[in-house]
């Protein structure tokens, strides 16, 4: 059975997480389908703190979800033999299983070499020859039959493909080459299938639910090449294609936590301690411990369901998640501006907004010239007109906002000098990027005819 992966963005944080992890839970226990939880960066300390406290394993690591050579195998069992076969036993599988192509494999499935069913019938023409030695047939058919696989399997001038080679690799290869079928190995040679031409004909992309974003800028690399099922998100409606229609719940709360465990509370799901926290801590982390302006009474009733369904207490278990790590420490400039950046685009402009959210600006500031010069040279590097680093405080409920970019004037143009200094600027009581920045600078782009 082929799985579907419940994936959000890049740069995930804790609500991006949480919320792939509860949603995987919440369809396996509504369909029979394999669902995996899968992660499109490196998890921040916060999350690692969550999963860790509430006992939940890491999910996937994915960084590109186009189509592999490992998609293109049948899900059916693999027919194959030893080396020290009789042409009788190979014979007779051959037919009952109506095989073209046998792989031959060791003990542990390494994969030792072909046999084809053409390479059998030639040392069949060969051993009788021109027909002279008809009275002799039982005698060369004896002698033929007593051989074994090992004697006339081929092991030089093969076709092989790793099974996470992409498909294009593959399709290239197949082109240039005319065999029927191509074993397919993992990375210590095992055999894990076969394919052919028709495989190519019948690919099958990976399935994937969305959760937390659906902008293609945001999105795990190879995105295109995906079958998007599902997406679960509480964002803007951004740029990504279906190939059909697809379940879409987007909503206009804090954080997509809160929509999922609102499907469990619907359709009345059992929900364990460790799995309410897992939701209560996306939702506090998503609103900031509800000052985020994107929160919603709906975020609050939800969070308090969970509460009760977790043990947990929201506010004390949100100070306990914001103070559990010191990243400013830890971290580069460059890991913590990564951390939590997303990517827009208008037209032909390209920006970035990345957010921390701190208890303690303090540290943030006195790094502010290095955090300004590693973005400018972030900016040079993928491309971005500007971009800005959010330095969020929840105690004070505000935002200094630092730019970078040849076209960061805009930024301060848009939301003005507080005199925080030449790159920063202090803005009380915003706390949301998506409802109080991006929005702000998508309508300057637009006014000032950039796009």
């Amino acid at each position: 059975m082929k799985p579907v992966y419940v994936i959000g963005h890049k740069h995930p944080d804790v609500d991006s997480i949480a919320s792939a992890i509860s949603y995987k839970v919440y369809k396996q226990s509504t369909d029979k389908g394999l669902y995996i939880a899968a992660a499109a960066g490196e998890l921040n300390d916060e999350t690692r703190f969550i999963l860790n406290q509430l006992e939940f394993e890491d999910p996937l690591p994915i960084e590109n979800v186009g189509t592999k050579v490992e998609d293109l195998l049948d899900e059916q069992d693999n027919v194959y033999v030893h080396a020290d076969m009789s042409m009788v036993e190979l014979g007779n599988l051959m037919r009952k299983n109506k095989l073209k192509t046998v792989p031959v494999l060791d003990e542990d499935k390494g994969f030792l070499g072909l046999v084809t069913i053409g390479d059998v019938a030639m040392i069949y023409m060969d051993a009788l020859g021109d027909g002279r030695a008809i009275d002799r047939s039982p005698e060369i058919i004896r002698g033929i039959l007593d051989q074994k696989v090992a004697d006339i399997m081929r092991t030089r001038d093969l076709v092989l493909f790793e099974r996470d080679e992409t498909a294009d690799e593959a399709k290239k290869n197949m082109l240039s080459t005319r065999f029927r079928n191509y074993p397919v190995v993992d990375e210590k040679n095992r055999f894990v299938g076969m394919i052919s031409r028709y495989n190519l004909l019948e690919m099958k992309r990976k399935k994937i639910i969305l959760v937390d974003h659906n902008e293609k800028s945001q999105a795990v690399d190879g995105i295109d090449e995906a079958e998007i099922i599902e997406i679960v998100d509480h964002h803007r409606v951004g740029d990504l294609q279906t190939m059909a229609p697809i379940y879409f719940r987007n909503e206009p709360v804090g954080s997509t936590c809160t929509l999922v465990a609102g499907l469990f509370l619907e359709n009345n799901i059992y929900v364990n301690r460790n799995l309410a926290g897992l939701m209560l801590s996306g939702i506090m982390s998503d609103t900031m411990m509800f000052k985020s302006p994107t929160t919603t009474p709906r975020d609050r009733q939800i969070a308090e369901e969970l509460e009760r369904l977790s043990g947990l207490e929201s506010m004390k278990w949100g100070r306990e998640i914001f103070s559990s790590v010191n990243q400013v420490d830890k971290q580069t400039d460059d890991e913590l501006i990564a951390q939590d950046l997303k990517e827009y685009v208008s037209g032909s402009t390209v920006f970035a907004i990345s957010q921390v959210e701190t208890m303690d600006m303090a540290p943030y500031r006195e790094r502010r010239q290095a955090l300004v010069e590693a973005m400018q040279n972030m900016c040079v590097r993928r491309g971005y007109a500007f971009m800005g680093l959010m330095i969020t405080d929840i105690l004070e409920a505000g935002t200094e906002l630092v730019a970078a970019g040849v076209k960061s004037s805009l930024v301060k143009q848009v939301f003005g000098d507080s005199g925080t200094g030449e790159d920063g600027i202090f803005l009380k009581g915003v706390m949301s990027r998506k409802k109080q920045v991006v929005p702000i600078i998508y309508e300057a782009l637009r006014k000032d005819n950039i796009i």
